[in-house]
């Protein structure tokens, strides 16, 4: 816990200061009364935001990371150990944190695949980003990250508001909680099965996971390979840990994590509606088999095929699922 709070002490801050509008004709300055800029202490800006705390209130990253500190010292009659990183764009407009625990809000999908939970934070400074908590874990056997795969334990406040440290205490009771949530969670997605490996593919393509790896097909498929026991039917938590896995370990070294967060959340839709509820996996895949069929057909030709014979495979899937060719 030392560390956590050393690193919220270490978080830039940032003050209001004026916006002047320039016009170039005529080399003349006006301020504009109704807008803010932002500045941290070492000179960068981070954005420009209204100047009435009606419409924008500062969030400094430092007392967020130090409220979640202080919402799991509360529970300090259990076994929890805690850690994380923090990554902050260079402007500081955007961060991005995971705390993880360890102990006693683990969760056990079965005796050799454990997960610890924790927290994924995200905030921001530019006008744009809410403060936004979501639960997230690790996999122990791979260090594959989750976030925000139950909708209910998602908890989020504007800028229009004064920080709320209210939700970082809910947010961290709600993984101390929720393991028994959790493990339902990866059952029913256990019980969701694809067609087969090639429809598990396009569903991650359809997902937009590509636009964050150098070579999607291939790095997908390795991921699918690692974590999918039987190629015939893959789960949906089978497909989302092929997600996961492609994220945390196949993605350039130098991307940072508040950009990945994307792609979590896109991977986190194979295991939430945003109802709180699992997705039925023939709706998943029939949804994929179509966008993909469509974009080849509106492209007349033109758009490159993932693999050899896609053609065919999209022909065979979408008689699957009773669609016409």
């Amino acid at each position: 816990m030392d560390e956590l709070y050393k690193t919220a002490e270490s978080l830039p801050e940032v003050s209001r200061h004026e916006v002047y509008a320039h016009h170039e004709g005529s080399d003349e300055w006006q301020k504009i009364s109704y807008r803010d800029s932002l500045w941290t202490g070492d000179g960068r800006a981070t954005g420009v935001v209204s100047s009435s705390e009606d419409f924008y209130n500062i969030i400094q990253y430092g007392d967020v990371l130090e409220t979640v500190g202080d919402a799991v010292n509360q529970y300090s009659d259990l076994d929890l150990d805690v850690h994380g990183e923090v990554s902050v764009s260079p402007t500081a407009h955007k961060m991005s944190a995971e705390v993880n625990f360890e102990g006693d809000t683990t969760v056990y999908v079965d005796e050799d695949d454990a997960i610890d939970l924790g927290l994924k934070i995200q905030s921001g400074h530019s006008g744009f980003h809410a403060l936004k908590y979501d639960i997230g874990g690790e996999r122990q056997v791979c260090s594959n990250g989750m976030t925000a795969f139950i909708s209910d334990l998602h908890f989020e406040q504007t800028h229009n508001d004064p920080f709320q440290p209210g939700l970082a205490y809910n947010a961290v009771d709600a993984v101390v909680e929720s393991p028994e949530q959790v493990e339902e969670r990866i059952q029913r997605a256990q019980e969701q099965e694809l067609l087969n490996q090639d429809e598990a593919l396009l569903v991650l393509l359809d997902q937009g996971l590509d636009r964050f790896l150098d070579q999607p097909v291939p790095d997908l498929l390795n991921a699918l390979h690692s974590e999918v026991d039987d190629p015939s039917n893959p789960s949906l938590w089978e497909t989302y840990n092929a997600a996961t896995r492609a994220l945390t370990h196949y993605t350039p070294e130098d991307t940072p994590s508040y950009e990945l967060d994307h792609g979590f959340e896109a991977a986190a839709e194979l295991l939430e509606t945003g109802y709180n509820e699992v997705p039925e996996a023939d709706r998943l895949g029939q949804s994929a088999v179509e966008s993909r069929a469509d974009t080849l057909i509106e492209s007349e030709d033109e758009a490159e095929q993932y693999w050899e014979e896609e053609d065919e495979t999209l022909r065979e899937l979408m008689e699957a699922h009773s669609l016409e060719a």
